[in-house]
C-alpha cells in the first residue's frame, strides 16, 4: 500500500512539473513584450519531425564589436524599433545590460566564421528561434515576405508567438 502511494506521488510530481513548465512558457507568450523580426527563411524537411523552416533573421548577422574575444560567446543584443520591425542596436558581451538602459535587450550566442576567407568578417548570431515547425499536411508555404512576432521573456530570451506571410498570419 505504501508502495502505491509513492507510485501516485511521484506520477503527480512529474505531471505538476510538466503543468509549470507549460504554465509558465505560455504565460510568457502571451504577456511578454514582442516584437516583430524580418526572416529569411529556408525550407528543410525532417523524416522523424516533418516540414519545417530554418528561419535566419536580418538581426542574425551584425558587425563584429572593436572588443570582440573570437571564437563563440554569449551575448546581449539590444533591439530598438525600425518602422514595424526591430532591428540590432548593439552588442554587449556583458551577462546583464547596462544600469539604466531602457532599451529591449535579448540574449544570443554569437560565433565569428572562419570558413570563407577574404569575405568581410560578420558576426553569426542564434537566438534559439530558428525552426519554426509547419503544421503536419500544410506543407511548406510559398510567400514573398516572412515576418515573425518573438515575446521576449523576463530572462531575455525570444519566443516565436506566431509567423506572419505576406501580411497574414500562418498558420
Amino acid at each position: 500500500m505504501k508502495s502505491v502511494r509513492w507510485l501516485w506521488l511521484v506520477v503527480a510530481a512529474q505531471a505538476g512539473f510538466l503543468l509549470v513548465w507549460a504554465g509558465y512558457h505560455e504565460f510568457v507568450r502571451s504577456t511578454a513584450p514582442t516584437v516583430r523580426l524580418e526572416v529569411r527563411p529556408v525550407d528543410p524537411r525532417d523524416l522523424l519531425r516533418g516540414d519545417y523552416m530554418i528561419l535566419s533573421y536580418a538581426i542574425s548577422q551584425h558587425a563584429v564589436p572593436p572588443d570582440w574575444p573570437g571564437g563563440i560567446a554569449e551575448v546581449l543584443v539590444a533591439l530598438r524599433p525600425e518602422g514595424e520591425l526591430h532591428v540590432i542596436d548593439e552588442i554587449h558581451l556583458a551577462s546583464d545590460p547596462p544600469a539604466g538602459d531602457e532599451r529591449l535587450w535579448v540574449r544570443g550566442q554569437a560565433r565569428l566564421p572562419t570558413d570563407f576567407p577574404g569575405r568581410e568578417a560578420r558576426l553569426e548570431l542564434t537566438y534559439g528561434i530558428e525552426r519554426f515547425f509547419v503544421p503536419e499536411g500544410r506543407g511548406t508555404p510559398r510567400f514573398d515576405r516572412m515576418v515573425v512576432e518573438v515575446s521576449v521573456s523576463p530572462t531575455q530570451r525570444l519566443h516565436i508567438r506566431r509567423a506572419w506571410l505576406d501580411g497574414q498570419p500562418f498558420p
